[in-house]
């Protein structure tokens, strides 16, 4: 398990505050004084950005992450750096909930509703018991509208609003990892539509998702690589650009911050 500042310590735009181990106690965390402005105050979509990428890359690389970023707990430094604060509520992600996270969402992004209701049983969100014909029945009519509008204008509030009511009618199951995580995702979004109306975070980090489908060592996602591509026998090769296309997407989009990144050590 890494901390925070393991992971984001070399980046030259983000400070993740000392901890002072000998001041600090079971009840309380003494770290590093950190003065700067609320990102939520600041126009500053890049470290917006910046934000989005490491939570993502903390949650499913790390599994260790920080489930508790509202606004107050993100800052601008003085000398534009995102600050990270008060790491009093922090969340574990287990590796098959982060293999489960990735593949629910590339099988969301490829309109796979079937697989996507048997990923929904991975995350606990489903009992195995549950009905996978009228499941995957109901989360096409709830996602195919969002999902016509490509993946750049997928919202993480609108899917969990047309969710509501078919979470009633299959008795979903919420686990306390799934409410944090979706909670720090959809924190990160509020606060880049305060200042880009257009803004989404699945839309950002989906390149993210397909450069680690692509790369990835897990036998896990590779099989879903495999799944993903070849259907009823014939390989898609509208997948595979779909996925090379995104991937190129976020050189670009991230170029600043893979900079200061040594991908072979992720």
């Amino acid at each position: 398990m890494c901390s925070s500042r393991q992971l984001y310590g070399d980046i030259q735009d983000v400070l993740v505050p000392k901890m002072y181990v000998e001041q600090t106690t079971r009840k309380v965390l003494v770290m590093q004084w950190v003065e700067g402005q609320k990102l939520s105050e600041v126009k500053d979509l890049y470290l917006i950005e910046v934000g989005v990428y490491c939570s993502f890359n903390q949650l499913l690389e790390c599994g260790f992450y920080h489930a508790d970023p509202h606004p107050g707990n993100l800052f601008r430094t003085y000398d534009g750096k995102l600050a990270y604060l008060d790491f009093g509520m922090m969340g574990e992600f287990k590796q098959e909930l982060r293999d489960g996270f990735i593949e629910a969402c590339l099988h969301l992004v490829n309109r796979d509703y079937d697989a996507l209701a048997t990923d929904f049983v991975t995350l606990g969100l489903l009992p195995p018991t549950a009905d996978k014909l009228a499941v995957t029945k109901a989360l096409t009519g709830v996602f195919r509208n969002a999902v016509a509008k490509g993946v750049q204008n997928i919202s993480f509030g609108d899917l969990l609003g047309n969710l509501g009511t078919t979470m009633y009618q299959f008795k979903f199951r919420i686990p306390s990892y799934f409410s944090l995580v979706i909670r720090s995702l959809a924190v990160l979004e509020g606060i880049a539509i305060s200042f880009n109306p257009d803004y989404k975070v699945l839309g950002s980090t989906y390149p993210w998702i397909a450069r680690k489908v692509l790369t990835d060592s897990s036998p896990k996602l590779k099989s879903s690589l495999q799944d993903l591509l070849y259907k009823d026998g014939v390989f898609r090769i509208d997948r595979l650009e779909s996925l090379v296309r995104e991937d190129a997407a976020q050189l670009v989009a991230y170029s600043r911050v893979i900079q200061q990144i040594d991908w072979d050590h992720r």
